[in-house]
């Protein structure tokens, strides 16, 4: 075994060990080299070079606006918005280059932000996890289950490889109360989904950065109470900087201080033989100020992800945990009810947890179980998803409109003649004048979409389909 091989499987050693005592998931933050090794997607400078050159507006080359800003990619964007400005209105009538709705928009940025949305898109087209070089990656990042993912990327590459989390995009993270709950990705600077919403001009990065404190303190309980990783950045990435620096203020203004719950992971364009990278690394995060954090560089990230692998309950399963917990909690017909939200991390054995939720005691404490849920506002704790909530479910997230759900619950009325949604059942609720809806019937609807063989349980019955044949 080589220096180096001995330093990285120490590091990846107590990252994973620090992990397993710390009994929670952690956290990823990933940025623009992360979609560099998997897409091939651009550099910012290289990003903004392509940008110049599909303009035929722009008559100078990159170089030339590198001169004028000195080397400042925020301000060469705003250049660039004129730009493109101009180039779409000229070509108004190219409804296929300039979608009609951007003219619609009171935004000058749109038509360049569009444009950057187009390039990455094409790129995830290209995308082919199973025929990829880096598959057996790939494949490792797949098995994962952070608590929640942060990202710069405005590409939608996490959301192919953690089809089970849901992405909120720029400022919705900081609005939305469920946006600090487990399964999210949280595009802080924005998405090619909404091309508005990607940060890329001054102007964009000026607001970002005001509102930014608002952002550390809604993410504070994640960067004190779980391990994070930093993957993808460079060590002078501005953002990383941005963020180490407002952490530091709420933790210690006046030293260096370590934080030992932090990792920053850096890559090496060429493989590391007999040199030992440090374990720790200062870094500097602006007005002579620096943080320490665990450090870790590689050339390939194999024995990274597998450290960070966690059996785990499904993803899914938790998210529906994390929901009955909250409408049990917040039920205004459940009175005195004790729970105790934080033991519940610590549960790490599949078989206690579920029982937990199933048990009627627990050393001699009452607990609300799902077959106790009678009263109506109790009805919420076990059915809580809306229609479209429900498509999200059965899809993975690729389909989002409650009529795709709501074409399979015909087919099994179809089927089999029950309508599903004619009465209250275990798979749907018609509550306050709204239906909901079971993750038994994301189960059901499941089956249903791939053709697979179900049965219906309802009225004490059940339903076979294809029938069984005597």
């Amino acid at each position: 075994m080589s220096n180096y091989d001995f330093y990285l499987n120490s590091s990846v050693g107590h990252l994973k060990q620090y992990i397993a005592d710390m009994k929670s998931r952690p956290i990823f933050f990933i940025g623009s080299g992360f979609s560099q090794r998997y897409i091939n997607s651009p550099t910012w400078s290289g990003l903004l070079k392509q940008l110049i050159e599909d303009n035929p507006e722009i008559e100078m080359p990159m170089q030339f606006f590198i001169q004028e800003h000195n080397g400042d990619y925020a301000k060469i964007a705003t250049e660039l918005v004129d730009f493109y400005h101009t180039y779409a209105w000229k070509n108004y009538s190219d409804k296929e280059r300039f979608p009609p709705f951007l003219f619609e928009s009171s935004s000058r940025s749109i038509h360049l932000k569009y444009k950057i949305a187009s390039i990455l898109i094409e790129l995830m087209e290209q995308f082919d996890a199973d025929n990829h070089e880096l598959n057996t990656e790939i494949e490792l990042i797949k098995k994962l289950n952070p608590q929640a993912i942060i990202t710069t990327n405005y590409d939608t590459l996490l959301e192919t490889l953690f089809p089970k989390y849901e992405a909120i995009v720029g400022q919705q993270v900081i609005r939305q109360k469920k946006s600090t709950s487990i399964g999210h990705i949280l595009k802080i600077h924005g998405s090619v989904e909404d091309s508005k919403s990607i940060i890329i001009e001054q102007q964009d990065y000026d607001n970002f950065f005001k509102t930014q404190i608002y952002l550390i303190a809604k993410l504070f309980t994640y960067f004190m109470e779980h391990p994070i990783l930093f993957i993808g950045y460079s060590l002078s990435d501005e953002n990383i900087k941005s963020i180490l620096y407002n952490v530091k203020q709420i933790i210690d203004t006046e030293t260096e201080p370590m934080i030992g719950n932090m990792w920053f992971i850096e890559w090496s364009s060429e493989p590391i033989s007999n040199t030992i990278p440090p374990k720790e690394k200062s870094i500097s995060v602006g007005n002579g100020e620096s943080v320490r954090l665990n450090y870790i560089k590689l050339h390939s990230y194999e024995k990274l992800y597998e450290a960070l692998y966690q059996d785990s309950v499904d993803i899914e399963l938790l998210k529906q945990i994390e929901e009955t917990v909250y409408n049990v909690v917040k039920s205004d017909s459940i009175k005195n009810l004790e729970v105790d939200i934080a033991s519940l991390r610590y549960l790490t054995d599949r078989e206690s947890f579920l029982d937990l939720f199933t048990s009627s005691t627990v050393d001699g404490n009452t607990l609300v179980t799902f077959a106790d849920i009678q009263d109506p506002n109790q009805l919420a704790v076990q059915y809580t998803l809306t229609a479209t909530e429900l498509c999200k479910r059965v899809y993975d997230g690729e389909r989002s409109y409650w009529s795709h759900a709501y074409d399979l619950i015909r087919d099994i009325s179809i089927n089999t003649g029950v309508d599903l949604r004619a009465s209250n059942n275990i798979y749907h609720v018609y509550m306050n004048g709204i239906s909901r809806y079971s993750m038994n019937m994301v189960h059901l609807l499941k089956k249903v979409k791939d053709m697979e063989p179900y049965v219906i349980k309802i009225d004490e019955r059940e339903i076979a389909y294809p029938p069984i044949e005597e």
